[in-house]
């Protein structure tokens, strides 16, 4: 029987506005952008160039929201980011002096230097500044397999009574990989997991063939699978299910997991918040808010008050005996469910991994990640797509999945929660008002249809559920809290303008200017499906 890992690596990103005074005040959220450019997607497609160039064989899942999509296709973003490195490399030169008598961390520091230095090269010449391209290549060769998604992170369960909001958010997704990638994807990912009774009937609606469920949705359904989180079941719709392994962030994320082990990087201490303001220029200006420069020096071994200086090849050394403890783990949890599932083609485990909470919190998370890739046939595992195991779909066991997510204690109770409950009203009456404008102006053109798009992009913004998680754990509340009212007030000046029938066409022109995502966007996505 043929033992399946199906790993699925899931990018964030919240939309940012980068012009004029918006680049100087969102200049620590800017900063993180730029950042998981340089420790992620452009790491990762390096990865996948050597994985191909020494015939490994292998396909991995990956969900690259509309909103990162466009962020790195913006070009003033993408000069942005080559004029953040040169920074980041000032700052590094600074640092050499600065430590100068200290050569351990002095070579760190070079290390820095070196890679920001490969990581401009190589985005400026080899990737020409546009990244989503070479995600697409490895897509038509079939090594990547991406999964569909909503315009943005919302949470369904909050609008399960409001079908057109639910609706247009994933036509929303659908139309951007349509015109980031060209194809319709088969797999969809739902927002934090959360899924809700009758979602499924949605997103079967738009073409999609799968989608990823918490372990809780399946495992609790009023009458579990028999087959439980090992086999793909189906909904009553045909919509197939898999379920995301609990596996993943129990061993590493767990009280003892993986990535809190000394030899890792300590990514909570960076001279960004160690410093003066005045010695951490051009990179942090001075009177600005502090930041992660990058620069960081020190593992995860506490025993020591005054911390042990990184060791880059001890901690390569540890990722990658992690990685086989891993596999070797799933090779065995794999090898038991096939004893009770004999007459089945193949068993399957799901691993979904979060790029904010692996990748940006661990280091040598994609080390880690590679030599997982490189090492599964070693353990008689198979890495492959979702989509290759739903060719049997209509034959698989039907259940009625049980309310869950993946945030919170697992039903999204933090995004509803005392800290950011009062986002919700405001939101609620929003949607409830875009959706009877898009039944009273159906076909309106000028301006009222320029108004009515910017009122749809506004309203989606603020259905973000990266803003009521932001705030709920208190990490740059004041920007989610800015980014929501920014988009409510704009949405209201939106039905405000149309109630009066009169229109202020420099406000217009600047605000789409500013929020310049979703450019196809068509407000007739609202409309009640009848």
């Amino acid at each position: 029987m043929q033992k399946n890992l199906s790993l699925i690596i899931k990018a964030n990103q919240e939309f940012i506005r980068h012009t004029g005074e918006d680049a100087h005040v969102n200049a620590p959220i800017l900063n993180i952008f730029y950042e998981s450019i340089s420790q992620t997607y452009i790491p990762l497609l390096e990865m996948l160039d050597r994985l191909v160039a020494d015939n490994v064989s292998f396909c991995i899942g990956l969900v690259l929201p509309p909103i990162l999509c466009n962020l790195l296709s913006d070009e003033e973003l993408q000069d942005s980011y080559i004029a953040w490195l040169d920074k980041k490399n000032e700052l590094g030169l600074k640092e050499l002096e600065r430590n100068s008598s200290n050569p351990q961390i002095k070579t760190l520091v070079q290390n820095y230097i070196d890679e920001n230095l490969k990581t401009k090269k190589l985005f400026e010449e080899k990737y020409e500044k546009k990244l989503i391209p070479a995600f697409a290549k490895y897509l038509e060769k079939g090594y990547i397999e991406l999964l569909g998604t909503c315009g943005t992170d919302i949470f369904m369960p909050h609008f399960a009574d409001l079908k057109e909001i639910i609706s247009a958010q994933i036509e929303c997704g659908l139309h951007a990989f349509r015109q980031f990638f060209g194809i319709v994807p088969e797999g969809f990912w739902i927002p934090e997991l959360g899924y809700t009774p009758g979602i499924e009937k949605l997103i079967k609606a738009y073409g999609y063939t799968y989608t990823i469920l918490d372990p809780r949705s399946t495992l609790l359904a009023e009458k579990a699978p028999e087959c439980g989180i090992f086999y793909p079941c189906r909904s009553e719709n045909s919509l197939v299910l898999f379920s995301n392994s609990p596996a993943v962030k129990d061993e590493l994320l767990g009280e003892e997991g993986v990535i809190y082990k000394s030899a890792y990087k300590n990514q909570n201490r960076d001279i960004g918040y160690e410093l003066e303001i005045s010695e951490l220029t051009p990179l942090l200006e001075e009177g600005g808010s502090r930041y992660s420069t990058g620069f960081k020096y020190w593992n995860r071994d506490f025993e020591n008050d005054d911390g042990q200086i990184y060791d880059p090849e001890i901690a390569f050394n540890q990722a990658n005996e992690d990685a086989l403890s891993f596999l070797k783990n799933r090779s065995q949890t794999l090898s038991q469910a096939a004893l009770y599932l004999k007459d089945k083609k193949f068993v399957t485990e799901v691993c979904a991994f979060d790029v904010d909470k692996y990748f940006k919190n661990w280091n040598e998370g994609l080390i880690w990640l590679e030599a997982l890739i490189r090492h599964a046939n070693e353990y008689d595992l198979t890495l492959v797509g979702c989509a290759s195991m739903c060719e049997d779909q209509f034959n698989l066991e039907k259940i009625s999945p049980y309310y869950s997510a993946a945030c919170g204690e697992g039903y999204g109770e933090n995004l509803l929660s005392s800290k950011n409950c009062w986002m919700m009203r405001y939101i609620r009456k929003a949607c409830e008002r875009m959706i009877d404008l898009a039944d009273r102006f159906p076909n309106d053109t000028g301006l009222k249809t320029r108004l009515l798009n910017l009122g749809a992009k506004e309203l989606m913004l603020a259905q973000s559920s990266r803003l009521p998680k932001t705030i709920d754990i208190a990490e740059n509340p004041i920007f989610a809290e800015r980014r929501f009212k920014e988009s409510i007030t704009a949405f209201t000046a939106v039905f405000d303008s149309l109630g009066s029938n009169t229109v202020s066409t420099e406000w217009l022109t600047t605000l789409e200017a500013r929020d310049s995502i979703f450019p196809w966007m068509n407000y007739r996505i609202f409309s009640k499906k009848r």
